[in-house]
């Protein structure tokens, strides 16, 4: 019992419990010794990539500092020679936003080696590369004016042909750079001929029936098997105005040529006319300035003798080519001095100013226009929101119809007779009334002398009137005069006078014993060329005709009728594939207008050596252009072409390094001094030089550049940063 006793007091005292204790405490003072050494390892890590991430910020801002600053001062990094005062605005020199290397290739990327210096674990300096992309419609490709796809071409040059001719032709022989340059879109509803260079787009070339040769297509896009694509089917200002023709004007002569020559819009149709002035042979015209004002100007020319319009005496055979053989043309709203223009700038340019009033030529029938050496030409259009700033315009519809005025059925209208009639001297004849003298069995006047000696009495019609009056520019085509009459001895005469014009020669009647209807052409009597001439130059509102006897004692004469028949064009829209030209016309496909050359609506010879300069879009759907330029030294046809063909080479010392054809980018009309820009920065941690990769790329932003002038001023050139994106 006593032992049991004591075994039971062992089990519960507290032996051990000091080693329990003891185990505890080294345990807890472990895992505080665990803990507060792990967080201090993560500190410190932290701190150490915190100093990398600071590093690589610090490295991407010094490089687009850098950058901007290069931008400032205009840097150049390129291996062709620096133009003096360069600073880079987007122009289309082929230079990039660093400048040019001999091989033309842009420099858009600024690499910086060794940067930023060592720092922490990174054994070696950061090297940066920063590229540069121009912003669209900013700079020198900016507008002070909006831009939109509402207010230009879908492509700087569309041709619609479609066979029997190449569609675009283009030979840089005289090009420094060997290329034809255009800014835009190009694409040919045929085939694209590159001869002795290459033909480069800002945007894409196609074709549909293939491209020659196809290494020579330059673009982001070239597709030489493309679909056709339509014709935009711009309206012309005078379809837009609903007014028709707009009026005749007369050609200024020569006498006019005292240092400006001006023009006034409206309807032309003598280019013997206008070649007697722009390319005239007198010293006062070739020193002349030859300015269109603004407004529309419609030119058909009748100058083919196998036009229907045609009549030697309204408009001298001659052909219906217009030239500009020296001098020179300004179309639109002058800028300076009109009577020293320069070039360009000659005119306002609609690229210029929402308020830009310029010119739109209209071409009709086979009228077209050449633009010789010794010549230079300007011409500008105007500005719209809503549709293209068309300058030239080929008409592709509309005829020529002649109006027939006679008895016959189906034609226009009646035969013209009298609505007032008077006698003189009283006593002579009786004085009928208007109806009486109308035809046959209408009643009539009657007059026997039953004095002696000789008396002459005569009976005036008047108010011969045309349905409506024919309007200046008029051809007057042919007149009919049919005369009911009888005398029994003397011959009656007749005199047609056009109301306030001069009279035609008075002409007899063969002498008629009984009442006798006598049918006169009157195109085969003395006069009837002035008589076009006069109608043609001042329009018609009517005729007045006289029937004149001369009597002596017992004899008579009497007048039944008089009706006047007329055959007349009065001006009118032609399309310059009017078939009324038949196979004269050598605008059209396959043929020539001279020389093997084919037909164009606009053209300048080989040897052209001036300036020209079109200001505008070129609308001319089923003509064909052609262009042999010189000395340019900006855009030569700007807003773009649409043409059944175009063909243009570039010959002798053409130095022009920018688009020949420009349709400018969508634009909010900034103007010209502000170029956006957008730079990234790659960094390259422990590399002595930098390249461009995705992975690389550290920092984002877009800068302004801006120049008061609109022309590049460094070091002077305030910049604004307008965004700065670091990438995470």
């Amino acid at each position: 019992m006593i032992r049991l006793t004591a075994r039971r007091r062992r089990a519960g005292d507290d032996e051990g419990a000091i080693l329990i204790m003891a185990i505890l405490v080294v345990t807890v003072v472990s895992l505080v010794v665990g803990i507060v050494l792990t967080r201090g390892d993560g500190s410190l890590r932290a701190t150490v990539a915190l100093r990398e991430v600071a590093g690589s910020s610090y490295a991407a801002d010094g490089a687009a500092q850098v950058a901007i600053n290069g931008l400032r001062t205009g840097h150049w990094a390129g291996t062709d020679p620096k133009p003096p005062g360069w600073g880079f605005n987007n122009t289309f020199d082929g230079s990039g936003c660093f400048g040019r290397n001999t091989d033309n290739s842009a420099v858009d990327t600024l690499v910086l080696p060794n940067l930023y210096p060592a720092t922490g674990r990174q054994g070696a300096p950061t090297s940066a590369a920063v590229t540069c992309e121009a912003e669209d419609a900013t700079g020198a490709q900016g507008s002070p004016v909006p831009i939109t796809n509402a207010n230009k071409p879908g492509n700087a040059i569309l041709t619609l042909g479609t066979g029997g001719e190449t569609g675009l032709y283009a030979k840089p022989q005289g090009n420094s750079i060997g290329e034809f340059r255009v800014h835009g879109g190009i694409w040919s509803n045929s085939n694209i001929v590159a001869d002795n260079g290459d033909i480069r787009s800002s945007t894409s070339i196609r074709a549909n029936a293939g491209c020659s040769p196809i290494a020579a297509m330059k673009a982001p896009v070239v597709d030489c098997s493309a679909v056709t694509v339509p014709d935009p089917d711009y309206p012309s200002d005078i379809a837009l105005a609903g007014t028709g023709v707009p009026p005749w004007q007369q050609v200024p002569g020569t006498s006019a040529c005292d240092g400006v020559v001006e023009f006034e819009p409206g309807y032309y149709d003598d280019a013997r006319a206008l070649n007697a002035i722009t390319n005239s042979t007198v010293n006062a015209c070739k020193a002349s300035t030859f300015w269109f004002k603004p407004g529309t100007y419609y030119f058909d020319f009748h100058n083919n003798t196998a036009d229907p319009l045609f009549d030697a005496d309204v408009a001298p055979s001659g052909g219906s080519e217009w030239v500009v053989g020296q001098g020179d043309l300004v179309a639109g709203t002058p800028m300076g001095d009109v009577a020293n223009p320069s070039y360009p700038g000659s005119c306002q340019n609609p690229i210029d100013d929402v308020t830009t009033v310029g010119v739109q030529f209209v071409f009709g029938g086979e009228s077209r226009m050449k633009v010789n050496d010794g010549a230079n030409a300007e011409i500008c259009g105007s500005y719209h929101a809503d549709r293209p700033p068309i300058v030239l315009y080929a008409l592709k519809a509309g005829t020529a119809t002649p109006i027939v005025l006679s008895d016959a059925s189906g034609d226009d209208g009646d035969s013209l007779t009298a609505t007032g009639v008077s006698v003189s001297p009283s006593g002579t004849f009786n004085t009928p009334t208007p109806e009486e003298v109308r035809g046959p069995g209408d009643g009539g006047a009657t007059w026997t002398k039953t004095t002696s000696g000789t008396q002459t009495g005569t009976i005036s019609l008047t108010g011969l009137t045309p349905p409506a009056s024919l309007p200046k520019g008029s051809v007057l085509k042919g007149a009919v005069l049919r005369v009911t009459h009888n005398e029994t001895t003397a011959a009656s005469t007749i005199k047609v006078t056009p109301a306030g014009g001069s009279a035609m020669p008075a002409f007899d009647l063969p002498v008629r014993l009984a009442s006798t209807t006598d049918v006169v052409d009157l195109s085969t009597k003395p006069g009837w060329g002035a008589l076009q001439k006069a109608v043609h130059d001042n329009g018609l509102t009517a005729f007045g005709i006289d029937f004149a006897a001369t009597l002596k004692l017992n004899e008579s004469a009497g007048l039944d009728g008089v009706r006047l028949e007329l055959t007349y064009y009065v001006p009118q829209l032609r399309a310059q594939n009017d078939v009324g030209l038949g196979a004269s016309n050598c605008l059209q496909v396959g043929r020539d207008c001279g020389g093997g050359t084919p037909g164009a609506m606009l053209s300048t010879p080989t040897n052209y050596k001036n300036h020209l300069y079109i200001q505008g879009t070129t609308y001319a759907p089923i003509s064909r252009l052609d262009l042999n330029l010189n000395q340019a030294t900006a855009q030569v046809m700007r807003f773009g072409v649409v043409a059944r063909s175009l063909a243009i080479r570039e010959t002798g010392a053409f130095a022009y390094e920018g688009p020949v054809i420009e349709l400018p980018d969508n634009s909010p009309g900034w103007g010209f001094g502000g170029t956006l820009v957008q730079l990234k920065v790659y960094l390259c941690p422990g590399q002595a030089t930098c390249s461009v990769a995705p992975d690389r790329l550290a920092l984002k932003l877009r800068v302004q550049v801006w120049d008061p002038s609109g022309m590049p001023e460094p070091p002077q050139r305030q910049m604004t940063v307008l965004s700065w994106s670091h990438v995470r």
